[in-house]
């Protein structure tokens, strides 16, 4: 039997070297993926952007790969492959990307909507480590997917966070789907794949590289619509999240802290450069306007209309006057819609 388009285009992801833009300039040289997969040597190296490395590579290696075996070893490590051919399964957010992932190895349920990715070093300190724990848990017990690295530290942290408030979490990898790095995190990946998802678009193929890390990078951006650093220092692998959501138009927050330490160093330049100043879950808040509607949702009469007046600005004993309840309920309803964290801004009391 002979492949399918997307089996030619998991053979393709199993390449070195090949990505969108290259496969595109095989397949408008040749016609389709089939001949392009089949060509021979002479023939590569006519297409613009390819070359003689690259083309003696794409030969030597397609005797060593099969996609149909490829799609057996995800199913046998309780994953699925997503191909960018599938318009309906793959994240439309990817596509957005200058060179999207022709493929995607995903354990567990995809998102369905944006997220925040809540970044930061490995090596991070324990004060970063609970605002990472906490911002996470805040964000996700709103149903906001929370979007990390899986890497030691920060990463860490936010996953935790997540799955602590019963929330969604999403892993992205740089490393294949069966290959957790790092090994201490095992347990957290399993966990994470139950309650939310893990991704990688690497093959079961790719060897742990540096240069995996940044690619994975424009994944974890790309899929969150907010970017929250917690500690980076000024050159920092962290901020290659950054730069790939400010190509994507995402919003950037970076938590201040001590000025003296290098930690800090990342998060204060980019604060310095227009970053949103994040103190607190609520001003990341801003950036769901559909949270408010939740919150709304769970809320009887009475409940209701003290919001109305809150978030107009009215002063507590104002609210008493112009709804008849009593003082202590309306204080209550007041500590309890602030304690929710209410993404809305306040006018000033009336």
């Amino acid at each position: 039997m002979g492949w399918s388009a997307r089996d030619y285009l998991i053979a393709f992801n199993m390449l070195d070297g090949i990505g969108p833009k290259r496969l595109a300039s095989m397949v408008a040289y040749f016609g389709s993926l089939e001949q392009a997969w089949h060509a021979d040597y002479h023939d590569l190296i006519q297409v613009p952007g390819l070359g003689d490395k690259l083309a003696r590579q794409i030969v030597s290696q397609r005797g060593q790969i099969d996609p149909i075996a490829e799609q057996a070893w995800a199913e046998s490590n309780a994953a699925r492959i997503i191909t960018s051919l599938e318009t309906h399964d793959y994240p439309q957010w990817l596509r957005n990307l200058a060179n999207p992932p022709l493929a995607l190895y995903v354990r567990g349920q995809l998102p369905d909507r944006l997220g925040v990715a809540i970044i930061g070093s490995r090596k991070a300190t324990q004060t970063g480590k609970t605002q990472a724990y906490s911002f996470a848990y805040h964000l996700a017990s709103y149903g906001i997917p929370v979007v990390s690295g899986l890497a030691l530290g920060i990463d860490t942290q936010a996953h935790l966070g997540a799955l602590a408030a019963d929330g969604f979490t999403v892993a992205v990898m740089a490393t294949p789907i069966n290959m957790v790095y790092p090994m201490q995190n095992r347990r957290l990946a399993e966990e994470i794949a139950a309650a939310g998802c893990i991704i990688t678009e690497f093959s079961s193929r790719t060897s742990t590289r540096p240069g995996n890390f940044p690619q994975r990078n424009r994944l974890i951006a790309a899929l969150a619509q907010a970017i929250l650093v917690v500690e980076a220092g000024q050159k920092s692998g962290t901020l290659s999240t950054v730069d790939a959501g400010l190509e994507l138009g995402r919003d950037i927050w970076a938590i201040p802290g001590d000025i003296a330490h290098p930690l800090r160093k990342g998060t204060h330049a980019l604060i310095k450069q227009g970053a949103g100043l994040a103190e607190t879950p609520e001003d990341l808040l801003a950036a769901f306007p559909q949270i408010s509607i939740k919150l709304e949702d769970h809320l009887d009469h009475d409940q209701q209309i003290v919001l109305k007046y809150y978030l107009q600005g009215y002063a507590p004993d104002k609210i008493v006057e112009l709804t008849g309840l009593p003082v202590q309920q309306v204080q209550s309803l007041i500590t309890l819609i602030e304690i929710d964290g209410l993404p809305c801004s306040r006018t000033g009391y009336r």
